[in-house]
């Protein structure tokens, strides 16, 4: 047992408990407590401390949630894309880290974390998803504290977090995207090409600026989406897709002409200063050999100058994404094929992402079915009625008599 007692003077024990290494400082801790009584009633003092350091109540650690968060930080570092370090790092930093960052994490408690939560939603007015952000963050680095045997329970396992809100995806319908891309055509044919292969292809503005030109097959017709461009301090930076494979989708003839035509105009430009195209150069760059993408934060800049020319204040870049989904799925294309495009993990998110639009395919089909089953039902009557109508055989024969 790790721990001792010993009279200090008559009738008064002092009780000592070592509860483990401090991460933080890799000093030993001990908890003690003075007892006034009998040797018996110190004994139950020392098995209470053990039951409470068993339980989690009694820490090894003056780690604060400040110390833990940034090491669970470093640790995942690798696992992590840059923008999502960035994301969480601003996260703890605004909102995290001014009311725990100097709690001890030892001493934070479900209902100090449900009480944040509310905080945030009710007197910061964050969404509810940034606020699930935000509780993940703190689970997830306080299952790390578990793990390290730093505490012995996850408080944040039964804290309450505010409800998923369901997104208002409100597409752009075809009029509309008609009048954006003969916008952006007559303002730049290139910014025009890669509005209308963001339509028909539906992929993220960060995938469509990392495309080369060996990633599109002319020959098969189709198009690879294997990476993204990131901005981070420094520069641009090309990751893999945010689910971290790669694509292949089918591209039909009018799009085909819509890369080259692209390719025209970088071939053009290329022959001014007597470089080549390569199949590693990016199909959207301005440098005469593309060994340089274009900035996705550029790209939205300038969708935003033409979308509030024609007054379309609400519409993001995003949602010629949604377009392109919602477009497939009233065409009754299949969940699973649309979800290949788009490059979800699976078609249960493209389900999620798109449950009302669904719905409403649903009720198409089920108007389909009310009018196959009504020309069933209706059949037999009108054989009959027909059979009534139809002169016997009988009659038939004396009549030709």
């Amino acid at each position: 047992m790790a721990g001792s007692i010993r009279e200090v003077t008559p009738g008064v024990w002092q009780v000592r408990y070592a509860v483990g290494r401090d991460p933080v400082s890799g000093k030993y801790r001990q908890v003690a407590r003075n007892v006034r009584g009998s040797k018996r009633e110190a004994q139950k003092v020392l098995y209470a401390l053990i039951t409470d350091a068993d339980a989690g109540k009694i820490s090894g650690t003056t780690a604060t949630f400040f110390d833990l968060a940034e090491q669970w930080l470093a640790k995942n570092k690798r696992n992590q894309s840059q923008t999502t370090q960035r994301t969480y790092r601003n996260l703890l930093e605004n909102h995290i880290y001014p009311a725990l960052g100097n709690r001890q994490v030892s001493a934070i408690q479900t209902r100090d974390l449900d009480n944040l939560y509310d905080g945030l939603v009710d007197r910061v007015d964050l969404s509810h998803s940034t606020v699930r952000q935000i509780h993940a963050i703190i689970r997830r680095s306080m299952r790390q504290a578990v793990l390290w045997e730093w505490i012995a329970n996850n408080p944040a396992v039964n804290a309450t977090p505010p409800r998923q809100e369901k997104a208002d995806l409100t597409p752009p319908d075809p009029d509309e995207v008609g009048q954006l891309l003969r916008a952006a055509y007559k303002r730049d044919k290139e910014f025009g090409n890669f509005l209308r292969i963001a339509v028909t292809t539906g992929a993220r503005r960060g995938e469509i600026c990392a495309l080369y030109w060996d990633n599109l097959d002319v020959k098969k017709s189709t198009l690879t989406i294997e990476n993204s461009i990131i901005e981070i301090p420094g520069g641009l930076h090309r990751k893999d897709t945010k689910t971290h494979s790669s694509r292949r989708i089918s591209i039909d003839p009018d799009t085909l002409a819509v890369f080259k035509s692209q390719r025209e105009i970088a071939e053009d430009r290329a022959a001014l200063l007597d470089v080549r195209v390569r199949g590693d150069s990016f199909i959207f760059s301005h440098e005469p050999d593309g060994h340089k993408p274009w900035t996705p934060s550029n790209v939205t800049h300038k969708f935003s100058q033409i979308k509030h020319e024609l007054g379309y204040h609400n519409m993001r870049l995003h949602d010629l994404r949604h377009y392109a989904a919602t477009r497939l799925m009233a065409a009754g294309v299949p969940v699973r094929t649309v979800s290949g495009r788009l490059g979800h993990a699976n078609p249960s998110t493209t389900l999620a992402v798109y449950s009302h639009f669904v719905e409403a395919s649903d009720q198409d089909a089920a108007l389909v079915m009310q009018r196959e089953v009504s020309v069933a039902t209706e059949a037999p009557e009108r054989k009959t009625s027909a059979k009534r109508h139809q002169p016997s055989k009988k009659n038939s024969s004396r009549d030709r008599r």
